[in-house]
């Protein structure tokens, strides 16, 4: 939390309370919707209103804390920056994000940096389809 109140501050930004429990509510959470955050703090905080989770989130995001995903579900999911990069397979039927980590990926963003010049900061890979689950009905 200190990292993240220096950032802030660097930025001309102040820690607030709401961001301290925004941000601390994505601790150990996963593809986190705005409303699933607003959900998991609003018994303990009442004060707290969705817009303020909307605007907190914009926050991290531009700041680099969060990364926002969309899984086409019709709204953005987060998750904090920190967590290792990792690409996501959405199945269309129950919705459900499975991560997996496949290096293949990895090689096939370097290989596009060095083919074209472009400098990747991060990359995002969304396979959608059918889960196992799904797929067996």
């Amino acid at each position: 939390m200190v990292e993240f109140e220096n950032l802030l501050r660097s930025k001309g930004y102040r820690l607030t309370n709401q961001r301290r429990i925004i941000a601390r509510s994505l601790e150990g959470a996963r593809h986190s919707s705005a409303e699933e955050i607003y959900d998991r703090v609003k018994g303990d905080h009442p004060e707290l209103g969705l817009s303020t989770v909307y605007r907190t989130l914009d926050l991290l995001t531009e700041l680099n804390v969060t990364r926002k995903r969309d899984f086409g579900e019709g709204y953005a999911r987060y998750e904090l920056a920190t967590e290792k990069i990792h690409q996501h397979a959405r199945c269309r039927e129950c919705g459900a994000v499975i991560e997996f980590n496949e290096e293949l990926m990895e090689y096939l963003a370097l290989q596009v940096e060095r083919e074209t010049g472009f400098t990747t900061e991060w990359h995002e890979i969304t396979l959608h389809g059918m889960c196992e689950e799904c797929a067996a009905k």
